[in-house]
């Protein structure tokens, strides 16, 4: 179920009405977890055994890790997680690459050629990280307490944050759970992110892409303004497409009593792209950082070995995003991007500065990092990356313009999500809406069942759900 879609908002509300009614705590509990549970299951009935599986295999693992924190375990727990991620996720990429590099003619276009096709299971890159996090955790006895097997399979399979995240640690869901309270302060926000996550997503996501993606499905027809539209407009709509996710996704835990983490904080209008990535898919940020960045030795070796570690932290993050090269060069971009800044930094060439001027063109700076990031994101294979950026920079020429109309509109989109930043960013926009809600929050909730009445069935899936 699409979180957009008419089905889910029905979904929702069933579910809102009998978690509330059930007067006990377990019961409450029951409730999320069948319905958790149903959740994924109208994805796929397959899966989902899967799925429980792997939950049932790490709950060992855990209760394991509890009573002996074994290096031994713990790599153990770490393989067979990234196995499973790796073999749905990446088994094509690999032979394609092993093909390349040695020939063998077998291990040609096996996505075609076998007689069964590997799918990839939904949220599995998200459940996978949210395991791993608790597991190493448990194992560097920042978690020492057991959560009963029940308590696990609902903080992994919480269906506001499943598919897509955020990335949540114990400490942000357990205690909530066991003291489930209807709070009067969660409810106005609440619906408020599920009425701005849906209009980032139907009203600017949605309609950013019927324009911008027949310019990148036929790169090579385009016009070099056509092009920059289109990679100015993905850069915006992919905002809007993941945190407008984000947006429900809080707001549906707020109405169930649960306030999980932030994840976009006004990124585009950070100072740098250090800064950025403080506020861009925060929780995955600093999953990269506390398990990845850390364990590679973090600062604490060498000015040299902290750039190595940088770079092959970001450039792993790009390959959690797909099974495509372009993911990989996207993530040694910015891990490249980042330790440029911290040379700078570190030898005192780092401009920091109050002046207007100089914060707006560090905001530019930060703006284009993204939008070519963007570009590297939205490209399918390396020649279609190659063709965008000769596209981009002028060097090969096309035909199609788009309209008056279709620029104004893409302008016009990408005007009112940075609106949308700016608001976010000085946070007193929502904060005078909670203080109107008795009007406002009626009309917020018409609002997003006439969008949700109007587009449901030709609503597109997020991004996110992808990965």
């Amino acid at each position: 179920m699409i979180f957009t879609s008419f089905s889910f908002l029905v979904f929702f509300v069933l579910v809102y009405l009998i978690y509330w009614s059930t007067p006990s705590q377990k019961g409450k509990e029951i409730i999320l977890l069948i319905s958790s549970i149903f959740f994924y299951a109208t994805w796929s009935l397959g899966f989902l055994f899967h799925f429980l599986f792997f939950i049932g295999l790490n709950y060992y693992f855990l209760i394991s890790l509890l009573k002996n924190r074994s290096k031994k375990l713990i790599t153990i727990a770490v393989v067979i997680n990234l196995i499973n991620l790796g073999l749905f996720k990446y088994f094509y990429f690999f032979t394609n690459s092993f093909y390349s590099l040695s020939g063998i003619q077998y291990f040609y276009n096996l996505e075609n050629s076998l007689s069964f096709k590997i799918i990839l299971p939904l949220a599995i890159s998200f459940y996978s990280f949210q395991i791993l996090a608790f597991l190493i955790d448990v194992y560097r006895g920042k978690e020492t307490k057991l959560v009963s097997l029940f308590e696990f399979s609902l903080f992994i399979l919480f269906f506001p944050q499943l598919i897509a995240g955020p990335i949540m640690r114990t400490n942000e869901f357990i205690p909530e759970l066991k003291n489930i309270q209807a709070k009067k302060e969660y409810i106005n926000p609440g619906i408020f992110l599920i009425a701005v996550g849906v209009i980032k997503k139907v009203l600017l996501a949605d309609n950013l892409s019927l324009l911008v993606d027949p310019v990148w499905a036929n790169l090579s027809e385009y016009s070099t303004s056509a092009v920059i539209l289109a990679s100015v407009g993905f850069t915006w709509q992919i905002y809007c497409d993941f945190s407008g996710y984000t947006d429900i996704a809080r707001g549906c835990a707020y109405l169930l009593g649960f306030k999980i983490p932030e994840n976009f904080l006004s990124p585009f209008l950070a100072n740098s792209m250090r800064e950025a990535w403080q506020r861009w898919h925060i929780t995955l940020s600093t999953w990269l950082r506390d398990y990845i960045y850390f364990s590679l030795g973090g600062n604490k070796i060498s000015e040299t070995r902290t750039y190595i570690n940088q770079l092959l932290t970001f450039t792993l993050g790009g390959l959690w995003h797909g099974a495509n090269f372009t993911y990989i060069f996207w993530g040694f971009f910015h891990g490249a991007v980042l330790v440029i800044e911290s040379i700078f930094q570190k030898r005192g060439w780092y401009i920091n500065s109050d002046n207007f001027l100089i914060k707006t063109i560090s905001k530019i700076y930060t703006f284009h990092v993204f939008l070519f990031g963007a570009i590297m994101f939205r490209a399918t294979d390396l020649s279609n990356l190659i063709l965008a950026f000769k596209k981009y920079f002028g060097f090969e020429s096309g035909k199609i313009m788009l309209s008056e109309n279709e620029t104004n509109t893409i302008i016009g989109l990408c005007f009112i999500t940075l609106i949308i930043q700016i608001i976010h960013y000085y946070q007193n926009f929502p904060s005078w809406i909670l203080n109107k809600s008795k009007i406002l929050i009626p009309v917020f909730c018409l609002l997003v069942f006439y969008l949700v009445s109007l587009y449901s069935r030709s609503g597109k899936q997020f991004i996110y759900y992808t990965f």
